[in-house]
């Protein structure tokens, strides 16, 4: 019987080692296929949300007449003074109401950058008063009918309204016009909101409809409170 030699002997030795070895990485290989993954690190840090800016608004109310609107700080406001001296700039003035007594306490105009590009010229809101007028019946003659408008009917903040809408073309404008009008507290209030296009130049068009419907919003928040003589008399 052979007796295995020094070389033999080496070899198995050798063997053995790499066969160690391999069953070493096929363990670890195994132990990291079926070790579960970490859970993802959580922060307590909390991500804002961002939020749109919320439009700062001026609040208009005149004690004397019992009248109050809001319009964006944005808009130009004109007072009865800057409005009654304007005979330089008669736009500045809303349409004649046939009375002499007629005054027109505040003017908002929308900026002329926000249609920047467009034939647009202005969009205005006015709030007007006339205690010559007498009636509802006076209050809505002052409107103007026969001009071409129909008259429509609107509650605004407990208010009732009635009013008229009127395009006119003409010198290079196209305008268009809407008028409120209310008899309370013997007072005829008036309410008038324009947009005015220059039909000049190429421009392209603004769309009326869609400045009137920023200058309605100033309308709706409109509200006229009772003479205060009046509203105690009848509390009496």
């Amino acid at each position: 019987m052979k007796t295995p030699n020094a070389s033999t002997k080496s070899n198995r030795k050798v063997h053995l080692i790499v066969l160690f070895a391999m069953l070493a990485i096929a363990a670890t290989i195994v132990a990291w296929a079926v070790e579960p993954a970490a859970p993802a690190a959580t922060s307590n840090v909390k991500t804002s949300v961002e939020r749109p800016p919320v439009p700062k608004l001026v609040n208009y109310k005149s004690p004397n007449y019992g009248v109050s609107f809001i319009y964006p700080w944005q808009y130009a406001f004109r007072n009865a003074r800057t409005i009654a001296e304007s005979d330089a700039d008669a736009s500045l003035r809303p349409k004649p109401d046939g009375h002499a007594d007629q005054i027109t306490l505040a003017r908002i105009d929308i900026p002329k950058g926000d249609y920047e590009g467009t034939d647009f010229e202005s969009g205005y809101f006015t709030m007007s008063l006339d205690q010559d007028i007498h009636s509802q019946a006076e209050c809505d003659a002052s409107l103007g009918v026969l001009e071409g408008g129909k008259l429509e009917n609107d509650a605004i903040n407990g208010t009732q309204f009635h009013w008229i809408d009127v395009e006119t073309e003409g010198s290079g404008q196209a305008k268009k016009l809407r008028q409120y009008v209310t008899f309370a507290n013997n007072t005829c209030y008036e309410f008038e909101m324009g947009v005015t296009r220059n039909q000049d130049g190429l421009a392209p068009e603004v769309n009326p409809d869609t400045v009137m419907l920023r200058l309605d919003s100033i309308l709706r928040t409109v509200e006229i409170q009772p003479d205060h003589r009046t509203f105690t008399a009848e509390a009496r």
